[in-house]
């Protein structure tokens, strides 16, 4: 959730990459699916709370000023993920 709030324009592929991968903890036997739906709602609800404090607001901020950064500079990052892209449907 934080990673989709520095990065809004990739926030549905990191959602989504996100739940593939509370999935394939259902798929692999290794949580219950229980386990896994209450990882997320206590993730969202940290994130939530997390909100109140300022540093963690500076942070967020900070590290959206150094994505841009990087934008600026048009940085590609050194690997592909087009074939996890694509398995994921984004």
């Amino acid at each position: 959730m934080v990673l989709s709030e520095v990065a809004p324009e990739y926030s549905n592929a990191v959602i989504k990459r996100g739940l593939a991968f509370g999935e394939s903890r259902n798929v692999c036997n290794v949580h219950w699916h229980s386990d896994v739906v209450q990882g997320r709602v206590i993730g969202a609800s940290t994130v939530a709370r997390l909100h109140a404090n300022a540093q963690f607001v500076a942070d967020v901020q900070a590290a959206k000023a150094e994505l841009l950064a990087l934008k600026t500079k048009r940085y590609r990052p050194a690997g592909d993920c087009q074939a996890e892209a694509d398995l994921l449907g984004l």
